[in-house]
């Protein structure tokens, strides 16, 4: 029986600039950085509220989507 070697790779990590809409080279990294951080407060307190998508809808004056087959 035959003893198999394992070979690994070693991967190569670059760090994070702090944005990874920047760090993917998109442009207007930093509005969409401030874009994904509103939306996840928004969820936070959607969530901390427990409020269903008709409440949150009502509270921030936007309807829910409509999706047409």
């Amino acid at each position: 029986m035959k003893t198999q070697r394992k070979i690994t790779k070693k991967a190569h990590v670059t760090e994070s600039s702090g944005n990874v809409f920047a760090d993917l080279g998109l442009p207007n990294a930093d509005q969409e950085l401030m874009k994904a951080r509103l939306t996840l407060q928004i969820y936070r307190l959607i969530k901390d509220r427990d409020l269903t998508q008709t409440e949150a809808g009502k509270i921030l004056g936007i309807s829910q989507p409509t999706y047409r087959h």
